[in-house]
């Protein structure tokens, strides 16, 4: 008995030193993906917006309503992913279970933000394509 008491007991390292390194990288290339086809979606898009009629009246102003919300979600889209990748940095870089726990929650947070804002973005850019193609030069 005296010679267990005078060992100290360790206590299990598991959590103490979690490093999911190859995660972490995976969910990186993830995000900069995400950030290229923003950035990809955003100028070709205002592209396509800027060289459209430039007259506006009735149906210019839903053009830049609906141009203005592609360019709302697409910006929502860049800067949560720029965060998701500050948060995957401060995780990679993390040695203890419950802060690499918490930095990669809020990562996935911001990266469910990124994922439907970018969503939105896309079905609105379609709808923007879709209402500046001229229609009419295809059925006369």
């Amino acid at each position: 008995m005296a010679l267990s008491d005078s060992q100290p007991h360790k206590r299990s390292d598991r959590h103490e030193t979690y490093r999911p390194t190859q995660d972490i990288v995976i969910f990186m290339v993830f995000v900069a993906i995400s950030v290229a086809v923003t950035f990809a979606m955003g100028f070709t898009c205002t592209k396509f917006y800027m060289s459209s009629a430039p007259d506006l009246d009735i149906t210019g102003l839903v053009k830049k309503a609906v141009f203005m919300v592609f360019m709302f979600c697409n910006s929502i889209t860049m800067l949560a992913s720029v965060a998701t990748v500050m948060h995957l940095i401060w995780a990679y870089n993390l040695s203890e279970f419950e802060q690499v726990q918490t930095a990669l929650i809020r990562a996935m947070a911001l990266v469910t933000v990124a994922l439907i804002s970018i969503s939105v973005a896309f079905v609105v850019g379609c709808c923007l394509v879709v209402i500046l193609l001229p229609w009419s030069t295809y059925f006369i």
